[in-house]
């Protein structure tokens, strides 16, 4: 749906895609190509979402040099995917940040200096996506809403209620590529492989439930990324000390994580605890704020199950392979819901929600129905369905 902040930005878009239309249909034979740049700047859980179409690049195209433009701020995301040869930092472009002309015009020049023969641009920005056209890479394939992938040779049309990571795909899908089992990827290193299993490992249970000692993630932050802020995006941390309070009773081990700035978050939940085993640093391992992201998502490797909001460390869980319990409120999830088979979302879907549209930060709310209304019944149901499933061997 386009907003009036947006229309001005649709109806120049549209304009220069009839502009553009002559040029679209000429469409000339292109070969395999030898290098290939795949474009989706911003943010952590959009770029996890990227690597599935990485991947089935590299499997249509072995001996193609793939190389994927993305910002400081997501980058250790991709760092150790070795489906890609190459990362080329885009700076605050696409970021929703104020990105100064001179950064896009070096960005322009860098790509072009490499001589890429197809781009892939999985961004709806329009500013985005007009820059392998000004590089001069000459297949551009990519997302257009609205008219924003005007510079294109192939666009993609953004279908409504489409996840996020099939709309990805579906740019692959138009090479030619079937995917078959398509899944998020993320590589942690060796180095943050062994703390992860240092951390986690020692700290054996003093009280293993029936020799079992499964350990939860708990994630209480999310909805930050550069240039938007978006708390609504929160369950109560009552909820999460709920939660950790019955896996704590239940003899599972509960790990904390966030970013420094969600350590406020992680210390609410922690006031809010009332069992006795949260006294127990080998019941209740506090990692926010102490990892990097590489050491997260191996953390979240060795974790048995992971509880968060619509936010990139579930993201993060699900291209680990971690079993997701994922809520949601003023985002939708049929667009957003992490892309694994051993995930549960829980949404209300009440009358004013999703109220988050794409990019948008919702109008201001008092109520915040959308995420109080999710009970700790719902999570608890949630977390012994999938360690149930666990257990039979289901997925």
């Amino acid at each position: 749906m386009t907003t009036l902040r947006d229309l001005p930005v649709t109806l120049a878009c549209r304009t220069l895609s009839l502009a553009f239309a002559p040029f679209s249909r000429r469409r000339a034979t292109f070969g395999p190509p030898r290098s290939i740049l795949v474009l989706k700047p911003c943010c952590i859980g959009d770029v996890l979402m990227a690597t599935a179409t990485v991947a089935e690049l590299r499997k249509a195209f072995p001996t193609a040099r793939i190389s994927f433009g993305v910002g400081a701020w997501s980058r250790a995301v991709l760092e150790g995917n070795p489906r890609i040869d190459e990362l080329i930092d885009c700076g605050t472009l696409g970021s929703g940040l104020r990105t100064r002309r001179s950064d896009y015009l070096d960005f322009v020049r860098g790509v072009k200096a490499r001589g890429f023969d197809m781009c892939v641009v999985l961004d709806r920005s329009p500013l985005v996506s007009v820059m392998p056209l000004l590089a001069g890479i000459p297949r551009r394939i990519g997302l257009d809403s609205g008219g924003r992938g005007f510079s294109l040779t192939d666009k993609i049309p953004c279908r409504p209620d489409r996840n996020e990571v099939e709309l990805y795909l579906d740019t692959v899908r138009a090479l030619g590529i079937c995917p078959r089992a398509p899944r998020l990827e993320f590589y942690p290193s060796a180095e943050d492989t062994k703390w992860a299993r240092e951390t986690l490992g020692q700290r054996a249970c003093s009280e293993p439930a029936e020799g079992a000692c499964p350990t939860i993630a708990i994630h209480p932050g999310g909805g930050e990324n550069p240039g938007m802020r978006l708390p609504s995006k929160r369950w109560l941390p009552e909820g999460f000390a709920a939660i950790a309070d019955k896996a704590l009773e239940t003899g599972a081990r509960v790990a904390l994580v966030g970013a420094p700035a969600e350590r406020y978050l992680v210390d609410q939940v922690r006031a809010l605890l009332h069992s006795h085993r949260a006294e127990d640093p080998a019941r209740l391992i506090d990692l926010a704020g102490r990892t990097s992201l590489g050491q997260l998502g191996a953390a979240l490797k060795e974790c048995d199950l992971f509880i968060g909001n619509d936010a990139g460390p579930s993201h993060l869980a699900a291209a680990v392979g971690s079993p997701v319990v994922a809520i949601f409120g003023p985002s939708n999830p049929d667009l957003y819901r992490p892309y694994a088979r051993s995930c549960i979302v829980l949404y209300k879907g009440l009358e004013c929600s999703p109220c988050l549209a794409q990019g948008k930060a919702p109008p201001p709310c008092a109520h915040m129905r959308c995420m109080k209304e999710v009970t700790v019944s719902d999570v608890w149901q949630a977390v012994q369905t999938l360690f149930s499933g666990a257990q039979s061997g289901g997925a």
